[in-house]
């Protein structure tokens, strides 16, 4: 699939909102917590100053986004990122992260969660060379796995 990202701005934020609520109701409704879901506009608008924001695309249409935060020094976090339902399994997951890692080339670390349960996620995250290293309690439904890939000398 042809995929492309751009920086995302304000403008953008209701239509990922909208999508990050389709990719991760079937996560609210199992964990009954899900920070991707239960965001408002508002607050991801607030997000754009900690983060870069990149809204990824098919064609000219807007099907998912990506958020990324600088951790330290080339250490960076991937956080939230969601694919319309449409376009799961479509291998824009890859290609994405693909494409970060190429921009980002100065990383050494990258790091995220995933909830323990979510095998798929865990599977995608470990085939793209993502190594478990952390576990976090969020609840008595809910523990995420941390996850990091070392991509260069630290």
């Amino acid at each position: 699939m042809n995929v492309k990202f751009e920086e995302a701005g304000i403008n953008d934020m209701a239509e990922i909102n909208m999508i990050q609520k389709l990719a991760f109701k079937i996560s609210y409704d199992k964990y009954k917590f899900c920070p991707a879901f239960e965001t408002t506009d508002e607050q991801l608008i607030t997000y754009l100053e900690k983060a870069s924001v990149y809204k990824i695309i098919t064609g000219e249409k807007i099907v998912g986004s990506i958020f990324i935060y600088e951790i330290g020094d080339h250490h960076y976090e991937l956080d939230t990122i969601s694919i319309h339902p449409e376009y799961q399994n479509a291998g824009i997951g890859s290609e994405v992260i693909d494409l970060i890692e190429k921009i980002y080339s100065d990383a050494l670390l990258w790091s995220l969660s995933t909830p323990e349960t979510d095998y798929r996620n865990r599977y995608f995250y470990e085939k793209i060379g993502y190594m478990q290293f952390d576990t976090e309690v969020i609840n008595e439904q809910l523990t995420f796995i941390r996850y990091k890939k070392e991509v260069g000398l630290i």
